[in-house]
């Protein structure tokens, strides 16, 4: 998300505003100054300018209720963005843990409860103050430009943020949850295919609900995004499972032995520059990245030996291990290739190149286009049998 806006970090994470977050913008001038004219326009536009914020506001919390919750759990959280149809935390990857992974989950709408029970008493003295007799009252003053109407509106928001996150459905909390809990019975694999079916029978309900009854073509939409996710998440999840088991050391490539320490540093070159390990009777002694070789070949690299440049804090794989568990390690690193060992000894190099000749090799046929037109003609399909 290149285009994105940083507003600032908190905790070690970034927050950004997406470019879309402009349309909530016209979404306030259009909702609420449309209402009235003059200064009464003027005001509205400010209620809803600061609503809108406080609400979003509220958002931010939900994902960071998530994001700190997963490092409390030792997993990375990248940034957290808002946009127009809300807000993403990008969490490096869901722990395998149905305990931990419903933990995350819940956190994000249990940081709504919280500021829902903190609104509560002030919205009760709000009502004792204007004297209201009964709920309705309360209800009739949603979204009134006034202290009390931002209360309530935000009291509104929290209650709808939370309900709907809980739906047990993907990508939504609950949908998480769920998996957690058929997980912790049946398998993370098996777990989560249940979890999408279920996700997609309330989508396709969803949407049948909204269009023929409410006629709310947003609402439609909004079940298709559910679908789509909801079938993303179970191919990752169908990929993870492949990828753990398949060992790294199926796909180490030789790369002739890695490269002595006492050799000049242009031998490092042959075959093309590329991120090599360093070796000495067989063990890893370090590595020799792609870019430390070029930059020190720009100064002329003359009398240059691998081990004046070589990175000697390496980090190996062994070669049981599981292609996920060191692809995820890489990632972790920031590191492009990982020597694989056993025993002690080297058995070759895993690099990006190798885990995308893996992935294609399991994941031969990606989500693209035509599998969204499926989805989307299986809805209609599904919509009109169902409207019959």
């Amino acid at each position: 998300m290149q285009s994105s806006l940083t507003l600032g970090r908190v905790r070690e994470i970034e927050v950004k505003l997406h470019p879309t977050f402009g349309l909530v913008v016209l979404y306030v001038f259009f909702n609420w100054g449309s209402e009235a004219a003059g200064l009464g326009a003027i005001a509205a536009i400010a209620f809803g300018l600061v609503l809108i914020t406080l609400v979003f506001g509220c958002v931010l919390l939900h994902e960071l209720g998530h994001s700190f919750m997963a490092m409390h759990y030792g997993i990375r959280v990248h940034d957290v963005t808002l946009s127009v149809i809300g807000g993403v935390a990008r969490i490096e990857h869901f722990p395998a843990k149905p305990r931990t992974e419903a933990l995350i989950a819940l956190a994000g709408p249990a940081v709504n409860l919280a500021i829902m029970v903190a609104l509560f008493p002030l919205i009760l003295l709000y009502g004792v103050v204007q004297g209201f007799d009964s709920p309705r009252d309360y209800i009739d003053r949603i979204f009134s430009i006034s202290p009390g109407g931002l209360l309530l509106a935000l009291f509104y928001a929290n209650t709808l943020i939370m309900l709907f996150n809980l739906l047990p459905a993907f990508p939504m909390d609950g949908g998480r949850v769920l998996r957690a809990g058929l997980s912790a019975i049946v398998g993370r694999e098996t777990g989560t295919r249940t979890a999408v079916l279920v996700a997609q029978a309330l989508a396709v309900l969803m949407a049948i609900v909204s269009l023929i009854w409410l006629h709310s073509l947003t609402a439609a939409l909004i079940a298709l995004f559910v679908v789509i996710m909801a079938q993303a998440e179970g191919r990752v999840v169908r990929l993870e499972a492949a990828m753990r088991r398949l060992r790294v050391g199926q796909y180490a490539l030789w790369d002739m032995g890695g490269i002595p320490p006492h050799q000049p540093l242009t031998y490092a070159l042959r075959g093309g520059p590329r991120d090599v390990a360093v070796t000495d009777g067989g063990q890893v002694v370090g590595m020799l990245w792609r870019h430390q070789v070029l930059n020190a070949l720009q100064g002329g690299g003359a009398g240059v030996r691998v081990a004046d440049v070589m990175d000697p804090e390496v980090v190996t794989a062994n070669v049981d291990e599981s292609v996920y568990d060191v692809q995820q390690r890489m990632n972790r690193l920031n590191c492009w290739a990982i020597p694989v060992v056993e025993d002690g000894q080297y058995r070759g190099i895993f690099t990006a190149d190798r885990f995308v000749h893996v992935y294609h090799q399991i994941a031969p046929f990606p989500v693209g286009a035509q599998q969204l037109a499926d989805v989307t003609r299986a809805i209609r399909q599904w919509i009109r049998e169902w409207s019959r």
